[in-house]
Formats: structure tokens, C-alpha cells, sequence
């Protein structure tokens, strides 16, 4: 409910994302991409340059260099530095950009909402119009779970601003409630339930802010520090979209500039350590062509050495 406390909760928990997971989170997405493309390529048809022979070679190769790549380590240093700069500005210029957090804070709302509720109708069962068109039931602990939602909805409806745990004595007043419609039910059930009904009324009241809150980027822009619309947690969501489009844009540039080139060297030597290994080669190019040109090799030097009608010299035998 507080704004100044909102905004600085923010920052500290922005900033330990930024110090511990949000830097080597972004590098392994960006790793497994570069894999996905390196395999793809790999695997794509190249028309009469693809040839079946070299399959095995092909798949030993890809997973070999991609072992060997180690993404630079100075990366993840420079990575934290630029999400951390990016993180730290609130300034939004334009109203485009607020659009798009507007939208993008929206999106992001409506699909914890629509795993919220699916949530929920796994606790509950089917309601009275699937039961009764589909032949369905609830279980026993199904009908608990629903006599405690409707009780705990009541609670919700009493108090719209309530907080996000419940007390010790309201778990209790909800229990007895429900032991007097003889309703045996567990306090752990009760919390856990809670849970689930409080995200749902929290991300549907933040729904109803964040449509409040399309007509409120000239209030920011002008400071209306004591209006009563204040939209800090769509200038939150503006800081997130904005880090993650200069982080892609990072990345990009790291992997253009500096991986692939070290993929590629990766590719190089091994395919030289392969090249230089005969046993790896005999178990990695096989097939019927290969079997025939190894038949006819032989045959052709035991036909040079064991012919006299064909006494040739030393040069010619090298030819």
C-alpha cells in the first residue's frame, strides 16, 4: 500500500537477482540457443552436397565441440554490470514505452491468473454444470477443498485489503466454521488453500490497476507524486522489458563477435584430432561405398605387387 516501501523493496530485490541469478541465467539461454542453431545447421539438408557417409562424423563432431565450448568467462562480468544499469533507470520518455509495459505487465498477469485458476479447479473438482453435463464427481477431499474456498472467499469479501497471510485466529474462526457444517478440515489445507485464493484476488486486482493505469503516463511524467493513481509497478515492469531487450541485444553481439568464432575453432581441431585418430575414423565413416572403396584399394595393390607382366618402378608404384 506504500509506495516508498514498494519501490525500495523493489530495488533490493532487483539488485540480488542481478548479483546471483539473472546474469547466469540470461548466458545459459543464450548457450543453449547457440546449440539449438549449431545443431539445426548440422542437421539441415544441403541438397546434392549432403552425402550419408558422413553422418556419424557429422553428429560426433557437433558433440564434441559443443563438450569442448566453454562460454567466455569475462561474459558474465560485463553481462551484470549492463543489466544492473539497465535495471537501475525508471526514466520512461515516451508513452510507447509505456504502452508496452502496460501490455507486456498485462501478458504477463493474465498467464499466472490462467495457472492460478487451473490450479484451483484441480483443488476443487468440477463445478455443478460439468458434474451434471459430463457425469462427473469431487472427491472427498475435493468437497473439503471447496467448503473451505467458499468459506475463505467469504473472508476475502469482508476484507478486500487483506494481507497475503492469514492469522492464527482467523484460521481458527474458519475452522470452526466449517466443523459446525460438519466439516472436518486441517489448518495446513486451510493456509494452502488461502494461497491459491489470495494469488488469484491479487493478480485480478493487479489486472484492474494496470487497466487504471493505460491513462497514467502524463501523472508520472509530471511527478503527481500525491495522486491517488500510482502506477510504480507498471515502471517496474517498463525497468524488467527494458533489461531484457538490452540484454538480448548483448548477447547478440557477444555471440556474432566472440562464440561462434570459438565454436568454430572448436569445430577445427576436432575434426584435426579426428583426422589423425585411423580407429576413430574406421567406426565414424562406414557404409556400403566405403566397404567397396576399401575392397578395391586392396585388390588394386595385390594386383601392383603380385603381377610379372607388370614390373613397374618404384616412381610408378607411388603414383
Amino acid at each position: 500500500m506504500d509506495s516508498g516501501t514498494f519501490n525500495t523493496t523493489v530495488d533490493i530485490k532487483l539488485k540480488q537477482w542481478t548479483d546471483k541469478q539473472l546474469p547466469h541465467k540470461a548466458l545459459e539461454v543464450a548457450w543453449e540457443t547457440l546449440q539449438e542453431e549449431f545443431a539445426r545447421f548440422m542437421a539441415e539438408y544441403k541438397g546434392k552436397d549432403q552425402d550419408d557417409i558422413f553422418d556419424k562424423l557429422k553428429e560426433a563432431v557437433k558433440d564434441e565441440s559443443i563438450k569442448r565450448h566453454k562460454w567466455n568467462e569475462r561474459a558474465m562480468d560485463s553481462l551484470r554490470v549492463i543489466q544492473h544499469n539497465a535495471l537501475e533507470d525508471r526514466s520512461i520518455t515516451d508513452k510507447p514505452q509505456w504502452d508496452a509495459a502496460i501490455q507486456f505487465m498485462e501478458e504477463t498477469l493474465q498467464s499466472r491468473l490462467k495457472d492460478t485458476e487451473s490450479v484451483i479447479r484441480d483443488m476443487v473438482g468440477p463445478d455443478w454444470k460439468e458434474r451434471w453435463m459430463n457425469w462427473k464427481n469431487r472427491s472427498p477431499e475435493q468437497h473439503i477443498r471447496n467448503e473451505t474456498k467458499n468459506e475463505l472467499e467469504r473472508v476475502l469479501k469482508l476484507h478486500d485489503e487483506h494481507t497475503a497471510y492469514l492469522a492464527n485466529d482467523e484460521v481458527t474462526t474458519v475452522r470452526k466454521n466449517l466443523e459446525a457444517r460438519g466439516v472436518e478440515v486441517d489448518p495446513v489445507l486451510i493456509k494452502d488453500t488461502w494461497h491459491q485464493l489470495y494469488r488469484r484476488h491479487f493478480l485480478q486486482t493487479a489486472l484492474s490497476h494496470c487497466s487504471l493505469c493505460k491513462r497514467g503516463f502524463y501523472y508520472y511524467q509530471r511527478h503527481f507524486v500525491d495522486s491517488e493513481l500510482e502506477c510504480n509497478d507498471v515502471v517496474l515492469f517498463w525497468r524488467i522489458q527494458r533489461m531484457l531487450g538490452i540484454t538480448a541485444n548483448t548477447l547478440r553481439q557477444q555471440l556474432t563477435n566472440t562464440e561462434v568464432r570459438r565454436l568454430e575453432k572448436n569445430v577445427k581441431e576436432v575434426l584435426e584430432d579426428i583426422g589423425e585418430d585411423s580407429e576413430k575414423k574406421t567406426q565414424l565413416i562406414t557404409g556400403r561405398r566405403v566397404q567397396l572403396a576399401e575392397d578395391l584399394k586392396k585388390q588394386g595393390n595385390r594386383y601392383i605387387w603380385s603381377s610379372p607382366h607388370n614390373a613397374l618402378s618404384e616412381e610408378d608404384c607411388c603414383k
